[in-house]
């Protein structure tokens, strides 16, 4: 029996780019969709719009490409409004056991006001003559992540464990959520899906590849590791080439589980109280069309769960989904003077990050070291800074300061809440030669400090964000591996053991080596 589920519904509130840069009800057609890449801490994409006189490149929230599909037509910016041509086929196409090929090609894009060049990325299947073409980003988009949340997930680095962990035992699942994933994400297709990806090895390592790759070889890149691909799309067809723009529906998926049991701390058993209230919240929110600004900083905690395109995903069985209860919770009803009011004041402007969760992992943006203010561990690795850039033979230094990517337990500092920072100086000399050193809080860990030096222009984004990535799937030890890797590419790495120096002799220690 097959079960259909819906990722989502057609909302009745329209979802509006910001400052649309076409004309009052002008058809224009989305041609491509670009890379992930980050701006202002989130990740962003471009979106390449065809209009009668012009062609416009559109940075949108890379949640936005749920509402994203190649050869619609979108008016007044509206993005849950994509109309297709009137002879637009669509087929079933079943390519069970059908290994996908990876296929890169150099291509231009350009118009009004931008020429660049960029690389179309597909999955090609070779079936009885026929060659089917899928780009990867859809793949992503309608198979992978359906859902904002787990499309929030997928660039992250293996960070499923900061919302939930989970056990298969006598064939059931049992998914422990942490107060991280909200309440609201609880629905029965979300579980479904998480399950899905869960349950299926090649799906979970595919799944977790992404992420990796993206913080590996700054680009997206993956393996398509589905045996079964089942799938109802959106085509162009051409003789024996078939173009796949949109998939429709994902057919015929399995979850090797036959129980679902989910636990979740907002599952607890409530138990009213005489008690009054120590505070109340009161949402400001009103109802109306969502605008989509893409200059909006990073995402909030609220997660406003704005409905997307129709993308059904079918099912072979569905497990039976058991919610637990985990406990009791007190439940105060009455009110006086003492209970403290919040409003909660937000209007309709969201950036399209705002729909699935918490905040993704940071990207690698050097600030200026005077803009840092910070205290505990690494305030004296701050002050080593400050006092190298005032040496005659360096002329700047720029610095990042942030958490840990998630996704083992050293992400954490030993509280196992707070989240483990990192510090990058990025030193520039008078000469022009950039250096870098990296620092982490330690708490009680033998760890050293790293010194990269290099006698060529370097990625140093890049090569930081390898070895910090390491350094996480490592537990806590910087990786030789990945220290090699680096050190193939130019970069010679020198660690820093910690010894008992004030903050001017850990300057003078490390001034003599950057030279």
């Amino acid at each position: 029996m097959v079960h259909k589920v819906t990722g989502g519904c057609m909302s009745k509130e329209a979802v509006i780019i910001k400052n649309w840069p076409f004309g009052k009800g002008e058809k224009v057609k989305l041609t491509w969709i670009g890379e992930p890449f980050k701006q202002n801490n989130k990740w962003m994409v471009h979106a390449y719009f065809k209009g009668a006189s012009a062609k416009r490149r559109i940075i949108l929230d890379w949640a936005s490409i749920h509402f994203l599909s190649v050869e619609k037509y979108y008016t007044d910016g509206n993005l849950n409004k994509g109309e297709t041509i009137q002879n637009a086929e669509v087929i079933d196409i079943n390519l069970n056991g059908i290994k996908a090929e990876y296929k890169e090609k150099d291509w231009e894009i350009w118009g009004t006001g931008f020429k660049e060049k960029t690389k179309s990325k597909t999955f090609n299947f070779l079936k009885n003559g026929v060659l089917y073409t899928i780009p990867i980003v859809e793949v992503i988009r309608a198979v992978l992540a359906p859902n904002k949340f787990v499309l929030n997930r997928i660039l992250e680095m293996d960070t499923f464990e900061s919302y939930f962990t989970y056990e298969m035992k006598d064939g059931k699942l049992d998914i422990h959520f942490t107060s991280e994933y909200e309440p609201k994400l609880l629905k029965s297709e979300k579980i479904n899906h998480l399950a899905w990806i869960l349950t299926n090895i090649s799906v979970l390592r595919m799944f977790n590849s992404v992420g990796q790759d993206v913080w590996e070889m700054d680009k997206l890149k993956f393996d398509f590791l589905l045996d079964r691909f089942n799938i109802r799309a959106r085509v162009e067809k051409k003789d024996k080439f078939i173009r796949i723009l949109e998939i429709i529906a994902l057919n015929k998926k399995e979850i090797n589980a036959e129980e679902i049991n989910v636990f979740h701390p907002s599952l607890e058993e409530s138990i009213s109280s005489n008690d009054t209230k120590k505070r109340k919240y009161i949402s400001n929110n009103g109802k109306g069309d969502r605008e989509l600004d893409s200059d909006t900083d990073g995402s909030t905690k609220e997660s406003d769960e704005i409905n997307t395109f129709m993308i059904s995903h079918e099912y072979e069985r569905i497990p039976k989904i058991n919610k637990k209860k985990t406990g009791r919770k007190i439940r105060r009803s009455t009110e006086d003077k003492n209970t403290k009011t919040y409003v909660l004041d937000s209007n309709n402007l969201r950036t399209t990050a705002d729909t699935g969760g918490e905040d993704l992992v940071r990207g690698l943006e050097f600030r200026n070291l005077a803009e840092i203010k910070v205290g505990g561990e690494l305030q004296e690795f701050i002050e080593v800074l400050k006092l190298l850039e005032k040496r005659q033979t360096i002329k700047i230094v720029d610095i990042i300061m942030d958490n840990l990517p998630e996704g083992k337990k050293f992400s954490k500092l030993n509280d196992a809440i707070t989240r483990r920072k990192y510090a990058i100086g990025k030193i520039t000399m008078i000469d022009e030669s950039e250096k870098c050193l990296i620092e982490i809080e330690r708490e009680d860990k033998a760890l050293s400090m790293l010194l990269l030096k290099a006698n060529k222009l370097m990625n140093w984004k890049r090569v930081c964000s390898i070895l910090i990535l390491g350094l996480v799937n490592e537990s806590g030890k910087w990786d030789n591996k990945k220290i090699d890797q680096i050190e193939k590419m130019g970069v010679l790495v020198i660690r820093n053991k910690h010894i008992k120096r004030s903050a001017y002799e850990k300057t003078s220690y490390i001034y003599d080596k950057l030279r």
